[in-house]
C-alpha cells in the first residue's frame, strides 16, 4: 500500500533566508518600518533598530527598566517607535540618522495609566492616536501630541494579549486571557460585539454566562488587509480564521503533523499574498519554528523549523519580505522566492 503524505513537493522554498544575525536575549518584538529602511527589535529592556538592507546597527533606544513587550512604527514618520513595557510606561522616541556612522536618538515622550504589566500597542494610520492593551484588562486610547488619555475601556476579564485596528480605522479588536475577542467602535468607544469560541459554531445559547464557557486564552489577533476576516491564535494550540461580521470560525488551522501550534507563548501570525497570487497566512509557533498555510487548503505550504518559540514576525508588502524573532535571540530575514 502506497501512503500519500500532506506535504507540498520542495522544488522550490515559499521564502529564501536573506540574511540571519544573534542577540544574546531573546526578543519579544520585532517589526519592519513603513518605507522599508530599518528594521527594529526589542531585547530585554532596550530597543535596537538596524539598516534593514546593510544590517547594520544604527541606535539603540534604552530607557525602559523592565522588559519590552511591543513596538510599533509610526505609519506616518519611520523614524518614530512607539513601545510598550513591564515598567508600565509607554515610550514615544525619535532617531535620526546623520550619516552611516553616526546617528541621534531621544525619547519625546512617557505615558504612565496602566496598572500592570503594558502587552500591546497600536498606532492608527493617521499616527496621532496610540492604543495600548495591559494585563491590567484594560485598553487606552491615547492622543499621542498632547498626551491626554481620549478614554480607557474596562475591555476584558484577564490580561489583554493583543489588538490590531481594522484597516479603515473604525474598530479596535482586542484579545485577551479569558478566551474572548472584543471589537469596540473607536468613536463611540462601545463594546460592538464579543467573539467567543465556544459560541461560534451555534453550541452554547446565549443565556449561558460567559463564566460557563471553556474558552482558551487568546493570545495574538491580526486583521485580514481587507478588514474582513479575524486570525485569532488561541493557547489550544489552534489558529482559527474568522468571518466576524458573522460571528463565525470559517477555518482552523493545525501545527506541523497536526501538532499544537502555540500552547505556551503569544506568537504572532500575518497574513500574506504569494508570488502567484495565493492567500496565505504565517506564524510563529512555541517549537516548530515559523509555518505557513495555504488559507484555501488549510495545508502547510512552507515550514522554517526552529526548535525555540518564534515570538515576533512581521511582513510588508503583503508579505515580500519576512522577518522573525524569538527566544533563541536569532532574526531572519526572508525574501519570497
Amino acid at each position: 500500500m502506497g501512503m500519500t503524505i500532506d506535504h507540498p513537493p520542495k522544488t522550490e522554498e515559499l521564502y529564501r533566508l536573506k540574511h540571519s544575525f544573534d542577540e544574546t536575549n531573546p526578543i519579544t518584538s520585532i517589526r519592519i518600518s513603513p518605507d522599508n529602511q530599518y528594521v527594529a527589535l526589542a531585547t530585554l529592556n532596550k530597543i535596537k533598530v538596524y539598516d534593514f538592507n546593510t544590517y547594520k546597527l544604527i541606535t539603540e533606544l534604552t530607557g525602559h527598566s523592565k522588559g519590552i513587550s511591543d513596538i510599533k512604527f509610526s505609519p506616518i514618520n519611520s523614524n518614530i517607535i512607539a513601545s510598550c513595557s513591564d515598567d508600565l510606561t509607554i515610550r514615544i522616541w525619535s532617531f535620526q540618522t546623520r550619516n552611516s556612522s553616526s546617528s541621534t536618538s531621544q525619547c519625546l515622550k512617557i505615558f504612565r495609566k496602566h496598572t500592570y504589566h503594558i502587552t500591546t500597542i497600536q498606532f492608527n494610520n493617521k499616527g496621532n492616536l496610540l492604543i495600548s492593551g495591559s494585563a491590567d484588562e484594560t485598553i487606552t486610547i491615547w492622543d499621542i501630541i498632547s498626551g491626554k488619555i481620549l478614554t480607557t475601556l474596562a475591555a476584558h476579564s484577564d490580561p489583554i494579549s493583543s489588538l490590531v485596528l481594522t484597516p479603515d480605522n473604525s474598530i479596535i479588536i482586542s484579545a485577551s486571557y479569558d478566551g474572548l475577542i472584543r471589537l469596540f467602535d473607536l468613536e463611540s468607544f462601545q463594546c460592538l460585539k464579543t467573539l467567543t469560541t465556544s459560541t461560534s459554531h451555534g453550541t452554547a445559547t446565549s443565556s449561558l454566562s460567559t463564566k460557563d464557557l471553556q474558552n482558551f486564552p487568546v493570545a495574538n489577533v491580526s486583521i485580514s488587509p481587507n478588514g474582513k476576516y479575524i486570525l485569532s491564535t488561541n493557547l489550544d494550540g489552534k489558529i482559527r480564521l474568522w468571518n466576524y461580521m458573522d460571528n463565525k470560525v470559517v477555518k482552523t488551522f493545525v501545527g506541523v503533523d497536526g501538532k499544537p501550534i502555540c500552547e505556551k507563548y503569544n506568537c504572532e501570525s500575518r497574513f500574506i499574498i504569494s508570488n502567484d497570487g495565493k492567500n496565505l497566512i504565517v506564524s510563529g509557533s512555541d517549537k516548530d519554528g515559523i509555518i505557513c498555510w495555504d488559507i484555501k487548503s488549510k495545508s502547510i505550504v512552507w515550514n522554517y523549523q526552529d526548535n525555540d518559540a518564534i515570538l515576533s514576525i512581521d511582513s510588508i508588502n503583503n508579505g515580500q519580505y519576512l522577518v522573525s524573532g524569538g527566544l533563541n535571540g536569532v532574526v531572519n530575514i526572508f525574501e519570497l522566492n
